[in-house]
Parts: C-alpha cells; sequence; structure tokens
C-alpha cells in the first residue's frame, strides 16, 4: 500500500510542480510578481509548518540565534530574490522555455559549492558544467534576446543563479535541521520580507482577488506551492529521496509540453536540444566521463594506491585486512580464521550495529529506503540530479557515509579483518591495507547456502543471485567502481578450489609476501596450528 501511495504522490508531485510556470503566467496577469510571490509561499510555508514542527521534535532541535538567522537569509534568497525574478521571468518570457532555464540551477549549484562549502570540483562536474551551459545557451539563445529586446529569459537565469545560491547554502546545515524545517521557516521569514517591501511600496496584498483571479491564485498557492511540497515530501517518506527525485527530474518536460497545449506557445528545436543537454549533463556525466577518460582501466578504483612496505604494530597503520566475497563463498569463516590466526578483531555485522548505534536516524531511514521502486541506474541518475538540484542525499548515500566514518574509526592505529561494507573502497588510500575479494564455483556456494538456510537448490540459488545483485549494485552507486573487479584487490581466490580453511592459510600467506613480513612479525605469539581445527571449518 505504502509504494502505491509513494507513486502516486510522485506523479502528483510531478504534475504540481510541472504545472507551476503555467499557473504562474496565468495568475500574473491579474496579481503583482510580490504579491502572488508572497501569497503562494504564505500558504506554502503553513501547510510545511505542521511537519517542520514534527521534525523539529523528533529530532529534539532548539533551535537557536545563528538558526534564525541562517533561515532568515535563506528565505530572503528565496523568495525576496528567486522567486521574485522568476515570477517576472515566467511573466515576460515563454512559460516553458522559463522552465528548462530554472531547471539549470544545478550547474551553478556545483559553482556555489566549490566557493561556499569547499566541494571537490571533479572532472565529472566539469563535464556537467559544460554540456548544461551548452544546453542553456541553445535554450536561451542570447542572439534572439539581443534581436527580441526580451529579457524573460535573463531574468529566469538570475532566478535559476540566486535559487542555487539558495541550494547551496541550504546545505551547510540541512543534516541538522532537515529538509522540512528549513523550506517551511524561509518560507514564512521570506514572507515577512516580502510583506515589508509591499507596505512600503504600497502594493497590494489581497485586492484584485475576486471569484475570476482565485482560482488561479488557490492552485497557485495551494497546489503548487503547498499542496506541490506536501506531496514532494511525502514521497521522501514513503520512497526515499531517490524515486521522490524523479518528479524534479521530469518536470521541464511537463512545463513544455503542457504550455504547447494550454497557452499555445511553440515547442522549438533549441528547447528540446537545450533541454536534452542540461538533463544529460546533470545525469549521465558519470559514464561520459568513463568513456573520455581511460588513464585507469574502467571499474578501477580511482585513488587507491600500493603500500608493500610493512608498517610494525606500533605505527598509525598496523596491518588491516578486508574481505570482499560472493555469497555463500564463506568469506565470513575465512574472515574469522584469518583473524584468529593474527589474533586481531573481526568486524562484520559489528560494523552495521556500531552504525546503527551512533546514526540511529540514518539507520532507521536508511531501512525504510531499502525498496526502490526504480533500477539501480535511474536511481543513481535521479539521485545525482536532485542532490544538485535540492541539496538532498540519499539515505543509501547517508548510510555509506556513516559506515565509512565507523570503520575509519575502527582502523585508526588498529589493526583488524574486516568482511564487506565495500572496507576495500573506504580504506583505498590508507597504508598497511590488504584487500581481498573471494568468489566461488556456484554449484559449491549454492550446496552451503541450502545447508545454512534449510532451503531447496532453486531456492538457494535465487538468494544467491539476488544478494550478489544487491552487492554489484551497491558498489556501483556507491564508488562507480565495479564490484569483484581485479585491479580493486590485492588477491582474487576462489574459495571452492581450496576449501574454506585453505583459503584462509593462502591469504596469510599472499600478506605475508604482499608486505614482505615474517610470520613471526604478523603475530610471534599465535598457534598457527589453531585454524586447523574442524570445529572452526565447520563453522557457518
Amino acid at each position: 500500500m505504502s509504494s502505491k501511495l509513494g507513486t502516486l504522490c510522485i506523479v502528483l508531485t510531478a504534475i504540481a510542480f510541472g504545472t507551476m510556470e503555467i499557473s504562474l503566467k496565468i495568475a500574473g496577469t491579474a496579481f503583482t510578481p510580490f504579491q502572488l510571490t508572497f501569497l503562494r509561499f504564505l500558504v506554502g510555508g503553513l501547510l510545511l509548518m505542521p511537519l517542520a514542527i514534527r521534525d523539529l521534535k523528533k529530532r529534539s532541535i532548539h533551535l537557536d540565534r545563528s538558526d534564525w538567522g541562517y533561515l532568515a537569509v535563506l528565505g530572503l534568497i528565496n523568495i525576496c530574490f528567486s522567486m521574485i525574478f522568476f515570477q517576472i521571468g515566467v511573466n515576460m518570457a515563454n512559460a516553458g522555455l522559463a522552465a528548462i532555464v530554472f531547471s539549470s540551477n544545478p550547474i551553478f549549484v556545483m559553482i556555489f559549492s566549490y566557493f561556499i562549502i569547499h566541494e571537490a570540483f571533479t572532472r565529472k562536474k566539469a563535464i556537467t558544467l559544460v554540456l548544461s551551459l551548452i544546453g542553456l545557451v541553445i535554450v536561451a539563445n542570447p542572439m534572439a534576446i539581443i534581436r527580441s529586446g526580451n529579457i524573460g529569459l535573463l531574468v529566469s537565469l538570475a532566478a535559476a543563479v540566486s535559487f542555487a545560491l539558495y541550494t547551496t547554502l541550504g546545505k551547510l546545515r540541512i543534516e541538522k535541521l532537515g529538509g522540512n524545517v528549513e523550506n517551511a521557516f524561509s518560507f514564512l521569514i521570506g514572507c515577512v520580507f516580502l510583506l515589508f517591501l509591499l507596505l512600503f511600496h504600497g502594493d497590494p496584498i489581497v485586492a484584485g482577488i475576486d471569484s475570476h483571479t482565485v482560482w488561479s491564485l488557490i492552485y497557485c498557492s495551494l497546489v503548487v506551492t503547498g499542496f506541490g511540497y506536501l506531496c514532494f515530501m511525502k514521497a521522501v517518506e514513503l520512497t526515499g529521496p531517490s524515486n521522490a527525485s524523479f518528479a524534479f527530474f521530469i518536470k521541464p518536460i511537463i512545463a513544455l509540453i503542457l504550455s504547447a497545449i494550454i497557452l499555445s506557445e511553440p515547442i522549438t528545436v533549441n528547447a528540446v536540444v537545450g533541454l536534452a543537454l542540461i538533463l544529460l549533463g546533470c545525469t549521465m556525466a558519470g559514464p561520459i566521463e568513463h568513456l573520455l577518460f581511460r588513464h585507469h582501466a574502467i571499474g578501477e578504483i580511482e585513488g587507491r594506491e600500493n603500500h608493500p612496505a610493512w608498517i610494525k604494530e606500533d605505527t598509525e597503520s598496523p596491518l588491516v585486512i578486508t574481505i570482499s566475497r560472493e555469497y555463500g563463498s564463506g568469506g565470513r569463516n575465512i574472515g574469522k580464521l584469518v583473524a584468529r590466526q593474527l589474533g586481531i578483531p573481526y568486524y562484520d555485522t559489528e560494523i552495521l550495529n556500531l552504525t546503527r548505534k551512533e546514526h540511529p536516524q540514518t539507520f532507521a531511514a536508511w531501512c525504510k529506503d531499502r525498496k526502490r521502486l526504480l533500477g539501480p541506474l535511474l536511481t543513481k541518475v535521479y539521485d545525482d540530479y536532485i542532490h544538485y538540484a535540492s541539496g538532498y542525499e540519499s539515505k543509501q548515500q547517508e548510510m555509506f557515509r556513516d559506515e565509512a566514518e565507523v570503520i575509519q574509526g575502527l582502523t585508526a592505529g588498529k589493526s583488524c579483518v574486516i568482511v564487506g561494507r565495500l572496507a576495500n573502497y573506504i580504506l583505498r588510500k590508507r597504508p598497511n591495507t590488504f584487500n581481498v575479494f573471494i568468489s566461488s564455483d556456484p554449484d559449491w556456494a549454492i550446496q552451503r547456502i541450502m545447508l545454512r538456510e534449510h532451503v531447496d537448490a532453486e531456492t538457494a540459488r535465487k538468494i544467491r543471485n539476488h544478494v550478489n545483485h544487491e552487492r554489484r549494485d551497491h558498489c556501483m552507486y556507491c564508488t562507480d567502481s565495479y564490484w569483484g573487479y581485479g585491479a580493486n584487490y590485492d588477491l582474487s581466490l576462489k574459495s571452492s578450489d581450496y576449501g574454506v580453511v585453505k583459503t584462509a592459510d593462502l591469504i596469510l600467506q599472499a600478506a605475508q609476501h604482499r608486505l614482505t613480513i615474517s610470520k613471526e612479525d604478523i603475530n610471534p605469539a599465535a598457534d598457527h596450528n589453531a585454524i586447523d581445527s574442524p570445529a572452526v571449518a565447520a563453522e557457518s
């Protein structure tokens, strides 16, 4: 039921936001830009306020003076600048083209993020910037603007730039406050600023509302701003940001088509090509980067370094062994044997438990967000776009970041064995880390799964395929690298060829050779025959 309701919320969000430019243009004939902006965001802020209050109580957040000042700045930039510019731009220009120009705001978010919050400017972002700027120039057509003297699209561009500034600043405290709090309070505070401007200039506040104009006002205020944001927030709650972001992704497309149908505005070749380039730049920069830059093998983890020299136990980076494995390959048992042989801690599900303890809100949201309506590729595409456009980070990305924090804390000056959790990627720049990947023959793995799960062969096969598929998708989503790709590991073994005990021995021997150390250096006091115990080998 929740998935159906979530899907409905996504559809309603896309419709509400996709009709924004059209409704604003229609309503803009009866109201001033200041008046219309004030009324619709007042309604939107009031509708979002219950959600904001709920989040404040849930997170036990008490807004201090700096928080109020921060929200005031957001409200001033968004309401008094961005939305006013946007309303004027829509009134002056083609509504569909204005929607496309405004949807280019993610490219300016990248620029502001580099200077304000010091986000790295990567090749991927450079590709996004170049493609989107080309698309923007094609849509806006500067020569046509010069010839016609219509600066509506330039004003829409100013709206996109100022909204990008709002989005970038919003990232500073979005983890603390959340999107509902930032939106609701900034909307209402911005309306307070706008009310003073209206009174100062003597502009009408409620004047002009009659039986003919009230319906357009209700639609802009209640449906687009209020109901649209409510549907989006509900979609985020039910399906996660990954799926909810679909509405933002198709919004300019809907706006372009509906403006042609309702307002009889033409769909030009420039609009289609420009929109395609903007969306392509905001979503497919990663794959394009892989095609353009091949200085490292496709799928290889960037930034991974080899560290052949052994660093003694009393240094800052003692030995850490990471083990990635196919399901049913016995990787967990092998990791336990290696840790026991070395006399060092073993971590697997313990990392998940620590993450749940240290980041309970992230863990709970991640659990709810695990069931996705879209495939991994589309999910990644939409997540990238929504991150640039709104500052939201998917729950999967948040969970991975928090797990990485836990893993880095566990390995700071300590030896251990870590199974799974993409530890080989997280520790890619850590010296004295030995990364292993364990695969197995499918039939051998299926037999192990059958014994452990008490299922038949066909069910075991489905379980194995499903889990391996999830691990591949998770690795590509979080690291942009291929799970199991040989170049990302120091050693790859097929456990079905050697058995669990022998595979553990081979890992120890390989680490010894790879790090140029003696067996005594690893753990002089270890009982090297301990792993040969039948009881240990039989562990599941």
